[in-house]
């Protein structure tokens, strides 16, 4: 039981990463030698798995971070791509659920012979009935898993403002860079005891259930406020249009309410930021040139670094005068009006 629910753990983890990206990494420590697998998955560490891996994986990929490049149809690449990727967790995870099993009984002697009494594999090498039943456990929760974050992602991306091009990239870099974690969190846990990857699995389901709550309650949070925008702006359209100039222009909005020193604070932070943006992408991506392949994705990267920035302040900075012009009594002229509209 222990060696079929690591196992299932195990495979478990590819829904909270990049499937191509675990599936390579496995199939590359299996070809340099670092671990083990059972015969019947031994295909994995062949250069023509490895190929078809990294094809997959850069059709992924790659319409991420050109759609911020060149967005509109590379955009609409990737949401197709990643939509029909969809159909490959179960099978990605099936084969890395498996592939542990021989992983899991090499690091721990006392399950080798687990290992031969489970049959996972029949002498012919065709799945058997342990098998299914990793294969299967390991597709139904990687699914599970990568089903939710297909929920929490757009809420994500229209709650920070990224719903257009920075979102593909910013998941995809994070889907990567969770696959690298996990796959080796998983390998040096079943060192230890193979029981501390099923704890693993259960962390990470807690985390992605957590991350699916937090992006409901932005996306709830951010239509409350656009209804205040929106009832401000029909209201007392100066003020509502001033909450709009703030999230483009920082300070401005404050100025136009007489708050002078927060307004140019705001106003000194945004133009440093406007020249950071004209500057620092150009700058990085020079200086990786001396490895070409890198520096488009160095620029992409950098670019969305500063658009993070951007849109966090711009959020930030317009919600607060969005409460304060709240806390202002209407102009005798707006009161009828909205009373008008009530």
């Amino acid at each position: 039981m222990e060696l079929v629910l690591s196992a299932i753990a195990a495979g478990g983890l590819v829904g909270a990463s990049d499937q191509y990206m675990c599936l390579l990494i496995v199939a590359l420590a299996s070809r340099l030698g670092w671990i083990t697998l059972t015969p019947a998955l031994s295909f994995m560490g062949s250069w023509w798995f490895i190929l078809i891996v990294v094809v997959f994986w850069l059709l992924t990929v790659a319409p991420a971070f050109a759609s911020v490049l060149s967005p509109g149809v590379l955009h609409a690449v990737n949401t197709v791509v990643n939509f029909l990727s969809g159909f490959v967790v179960p099978a990605s995870s099936a084969l890395i659920g498996l592939a542990s099993v021989g992983v899991i009984a090499s690091l721990n002697p006392d399950l080798r012979h687990v290992l031969e009494t489970l049959r996972i594999f029949d002498p012919q090498g065709h799945l058997g009935a342990t098998g299914a039943v990793i294969a299967g456990g390991s597709g139904l929760t990687a699914l599970l898993l990568t089903g939710s974050k297909a929920l929490a992602k757009p809420a994500l991306s229209v709650s920070t403002g990224t719903a257009g091009t920075a979102s593909a990239p910013i998941f995809a870099t994070i889907e990567n860079v969770a696959s690298v974690v996990l796959m080796a969190l998983a390998y040096e846990l079943c060192r230890v005891n193979p029981w501390l990857i099923v704890v693993l699995l259960g962390v990470v389901i807690v985390a992605v259930a957590a991350l699916v709550v937090f992006a409901l309650y932005q996306l709830r949070r951010l239509k409350k406020g656009l209804g205040r925008v929106l009832y401000l702006a029909q209201v007392y359209p100066r003020a509502g249009l001033a909450v709009v100039v703030e999230f483009c222009v920082w300070g401005v909005g404050w100025l136009t309410w007489r708050a002078w020193g927060r307004g140019a604070i705001m106003l000194a932070i945004w133009a440093v930021w406007v020249g950071l943006f004209i500057t620092v992408p150009p700058t990085v991506g020079a200086f990786f040139m001396v490895f070409p392949p890198v520096s488009p994705v160095a620029t992409a990267f950098t670019t969305l670094v500063l658009l993070g920035v951007f849109l966090s302040v711009g959020v930030s900075s317009a919600r607060a005068l969005l409460t304060e012009l709240e806390k202002e009594p209407l102009p005798a002229k707006s009161q009828r009006a909205g009373q008008a509209a009530v």
